[in-house]
């Protein structure tokens, strides 16, 4: 059930305390999925005879940091809030909902945008992490562009957090891009007609 969101008075935005509530909650489960990740390559990696001592290739490295980890939260992220919950996990524990423009559920194109942007400056710093050589036991000093790539990083943090304090309807950089905002939920999706 989609509403409207020409009447602002009518719409609770969810503003900086609330939705970093909410991503502290999805992060628990992305530290656990991480955990997981890790230890069974460990495991996989030391009965295959592979070395974790930053001998393995860069490029490599990042290619696997974003297919296992990365990607599989874009799209986590992706599907939950394009469901008929319109919402992750953390979400829905404090009460918010992504809508679109409409006030409606979003696209699946919409939430990929959507979660694409949210978590770039994370890619962005897997890369350049993978960029150090030796990292990640025994780094040596980086090149000028993983220095270059941590400042993005920091930016794109710092914008983020930026448009949601201080932007109208605490819309976030990558909630304009994509045509979304985050609203607190007048009724649980299974109340609402429809799906």
């Amino acid at each position: 059930m989609a509403i409207s969101l020409r009447h602002d008075s009518e719409v609770e935005y969810a503003g900086l305390p609330r939705r970093l509530a909410a991503f502290a909650l999805d992060g628990l489960i992305i530290v656990i999925y991480a955990a997981l990740l890790a230890a069974a390559a460990l495991l996989i990696g030391g009965l295959a005879g592979i070395r974790f001592d930053g001998s393995m290739d860069p490029v490599a490295g990042n290619v696997i940091a974003f297919v296992t980890l990365v990607l599989p939260v874009v799209l986590y992220s992706t599907l939950t809030e394009s469901s008929r919950f319109q919402a992750t996990w953390g979400k829905r524990r404090l009460g918010l909902r992504v809508v679109g423009a409409d006030g409606g559920r979003l696209g699946r194109s919409q939430a990929l945008v959507r979660a694409a942007g949210k978590f770039l400056p994370w890619q962005v710093a897997h890369t350049s992490l993978f960029g150090i050589p030796g990292w990640p036991l025994a780094p040596a000093a980086p090149p000028p562009w993983v220095g270059v790539g941590f400042g993005l990083t920091w930016l794109l943090v710092l914008v983020y957090l930026g448009t949601l304090a201080f932007a109208p309807r605490h819309r976030t950089a990558y909630d304009w891009v994509a045509g979304s905002s985050v609203i607190r939920a007048r009724s649980t999706p299974t109340e609402q007609s429809g799906d």
